[in-house]
């Protein structure tokens, strides 16, 4: 029971410090007079995937290659399913036509480039891999000016504190660690497998921020920052997270193919929902979709980890 509080309130802490230190962030950024497009696009952008990427670090560090790749692709898996799906239920919204012409294929080609080069090598990422993943994934950011959309909603700023910028950091790496060391101990005592809390407790834990801040944007009329929020973190967490991974050490993917595939099928149901739905809409139906999906995704892997 220590264990699972301890998750459960460094979890938290890692979400709260994220959002600090991204707003901090953001105003030393102003201060120093940089525009808005680039906070947007830097800091802004990538701000909720900061929990994926500390505890992905962390899960590297102490070689736990199921935590780190159960993370990302359950992380992103929980964004379009369990994301989308709850906003879409309780939240009628239309999507811009530009998502389905540029910023839902641009998910579909960073897939498809991972799925490549993972075949190319086996299923097993070195540095090698990382560099192009990075690579890509720039190329993908500045060759698409339409992708970049995750703008601050307000002109206003929080006034800059050195100190509060500093701890947050601090706050970040420390309850990481502490989540990840708690998670390692609890597969230890109950015999639960890593993946299993990868999927189930981390990654839904890390998309805490996604979800909060698409709900939000959503119920503000701010439809652009919701789902462009969900569909940039999937693109940093693919390709950019995955990519720092393997320059700690190198991750075998050959457990995780049916789970790719999977991601694979999800990306093109939000894809094919977002064509057929009425005006480019997600709706209630739309939104069982996609839960049902994750209720699909769940049942497997408590059957696999059964048989197992």
């Amino acid at each position: 029971m220590l264990s699972i509080f301890l998750i459960l309130l460094s979890l938290f802490v890692l979400v709260k410090s994220a959002d600090i230190f991204i707003d901090q962030a953001s105003a030393l950024a102003k201060k120093q007079k940089i525009s808005d497009f680039i906070i947007g696009f830097t800091i802004v952008a990538f701000g909720t995937s900061i929990p994926e990427l500390i505890s992905t670090i962390f899960s590297s560090l102490s070689g736990h290659n199921q935590l780190v790749v159960s993370n990302i692709i359950g992380s992103n898996i929980t964004n379009f399913c369990l994301v989308l799906g709850l906003v879409s239920i309780f939240n009628n919204f239309q999507i811009r036509k530009r998502e389905i012409d540029i910023n839902i294929p641009l998910n579909l080609a960073a897939l498809m480039f991972f799925w490549a080069l993972s075949a190319y090598m086996n299923f097993h990422l070195n540095w090698g891999a990382g560099v192009s993943l990075i690579s890509i994934f720039l190329l993908l950011i500045f060759l698409s000016k339409d992708y970049n959309h995750i703008q601050i909603s307000k002109k206003t700023y929080s006034p800059f504190k050195p100190l509060l910028l500093i701890s947050s950091l601090a706050f970040l790496i420390l309850s990481g660690k502490i989540c990840i060391d708690q998670i390692i101990l609890l597969s230890l005592q109950f015999k639960i497998s890593e993946t299993i809390l990868g999927y189930f407790l981390l990654a839904l834990g890390t998309s805490l921020p996604e979800l909060i801040s698409a709900w939000v944007a959503i119920k503000k009329h701010n439809k652009e920052l919701g789902i462009g929020n969900i569909l940039g973190s999937n693109l940093f967490n693919l390709l950019f997270i995955f990519g720092i991974s393997t320059f700690i050490r190198p991750l075998n993917l050959s457990y995780f193919k049916v789970d790719l595939f999977f991601l694979t099928g999800v990306t093109l149901a939000v894809y094919f929902y977002a064509i057929v739905g009425k005006k480019y809409s997600f709706s209630r139906k739309e939104g069982l979709g996609l839960l049902f999906f994750y209720l699909l995704f769940i049942v497997f892997q408590a059957t696999r980890n059964i048989i197992k």
